[in-house]
């Protein structure tokens, strides 16, 4: 019985590159936009309720040095989280795709015949048929 898992999540193609930058993108901009807005209106707003300076440091700077703390902690974490989502989401789309022009190449040098097979759960297997009807009719 053949191994029927791909071993290697990044393949590297142009394409896997491009949805991993987009599933990171899209995670991580409005992440941050959001947490800098938070950050700078929970602290400005603070800074407006108390007139004295001195009083805005005492009170504002260890609040300062625990969500920095915090911050610093989790990012990296909450990074390698979406960074292995965009990882599995762009490896069950990219690699079939790999696949299908994989075998394309090798059907079209004559090196392979018969139909193009993928596995139980991967993307574009209604494609797939249609190119084996087309192929093989």
């Amino acid at each position: 019985m053949p191994n029927n898992k791909r071993g290697v999540k990044y393949l590297g193609t142009p394409f896997q590159n491009k949805l991993l930058f987009l599933v990171l993108a899209s995670a991580i901009i409005p992440t941050t936009i959001v947490a800098i807005c938070l950050y700078y209106f929970i602290f400005n707003l603070l800074a407006r309720q108390m007139a004295i300076p001195e009083a805005i440091a005492y009170n504002i700077m260890p609040v300062l040095q625990k969500v920095n703390i915090i911050i610093i902690l989790t990012l990296p974490v909450v990074l390698a989280i979406i960074w292995f989502v965009a990882l599995e989401l762009s490896h069950r789309i990219a690699g079939p795709l790999y696949r299908i022009e994989r075998e394309l190449d090798e059907i079209l040098a004559g090196k392979r015949h018969g139909p193009i097979k993928l596995r139980k759960n991967d993307e574009f297997k209604a494609l797939v048929e249609k190119i084996n009807r087309i192929v093989y009719k």
